[in-house]
């Protein structure tokens, strides 16, 4: 018995060294703002009571959100042109319609790759996307209606996705031909899945919705808004990228 207790305790210790060396490897880091801090602006739901009723206080814009260390939410970060195998995802990137406001409030997907648009609010809402380079779309989406699936097959610069019924609300979207991005949370963290990157150097390109255009005048991914890193084959810690106050609109 004791001999095959030991053998137990050996075989799983060894499962769990081969678990933890086959964790797949990332990019981690921080994007953090510098510059004074705009007020937040309060959303006037008044328009639809439903929109109201569906918060328990006030409801404020997104479009400039940053922690007390001034760390940077709602960044897109990702890799620019990489050399890579990744399939498309078989899951689907997710848009809800949650209290009148768009969820995720930013973010990426892989061209051909689905996008799946919900509505869980007990009102009409209407989807309405302002891309050029690929198909516009613009349907109703009433309450307890069928999710709706759409695609993207070309790249494309972020856009903006509306709601023709609620002007407030708007989400943006970056269409990639790559799984290589993240979007940072509220402390201005982000990480990205390496799997299927073939080694090198490349650059990390970073957008957020308030430098945008100033990145349409100058070029996305201009040296301002790029860092350069080595992919190995190890994770890689990329440190914190500033985003400085952009210039004011002319």
């Amino acid at each position: 018995m004791k001999m095959k207790s030991a053998i137990l305790f050996l075989t799983l210790s060894m499962g769990f060294l081969v678990a933890g060396d086959s964790t797949n490897k990332e990019i981690t880091g921080k994007v953090q703002y510098d510059g004074p801090v705009p007020r937040s602006k309060k959303l006037n739901m008044g328009a639809d009571p439903i929109c109201g009723k569906s918060h328990d206080g006030p409801v404020f814009n997104e479009s400039f959100k940053v922690n007390d260390e001034k760390y940077l939410e709602n960044v897109v970060v990702y890799i620019v042109n990489p050399n890579h195998s990744a399939k498309i995802p078989e899951m689907p990137v997710v848009l809800d319609q949650k209290g009148c406001t768009y969820d995720p409030h930013v973010s990426g997907i892989m061209k051909g790759q689905d996008l799946l648009i919900k509505n869980s609010d007990k009102t009409l809402h209407n989807i309405h996307s302002m891309s050029e380079v690929n198909s516009a779309f613009n349907f109703a989406m009433p309450a307890k209606s069928d999710p709706s699936v759409k695609k993207f097959n070309k790249n494309e610069d972020p856009f903006y996705i509306k709601c023709d019924v609620h002007p407030w609300m708007k989400t943006w979207m970056v269409v990639l031909d790559h799984p290589f991005w993240a979007v940072t949370d509220s402390d201005g963290n982000y990480s990205i899945d390496l799997t299927g990157l073939e080694t090198g150097d490349y650059e990390l390109c970073f957008w957020h919705e308030k430098w945008d255009k100033s990145m349409k005048a100058e070029g996305y991914c201009d040296s301002k808004y790029t860092q350069q890193i080595t992919i190995d084959d190890n994770t890689v810690d990329a440190g914190t990228k500033t985003l400085k106050r952009p210039p004011k609109k002319k």
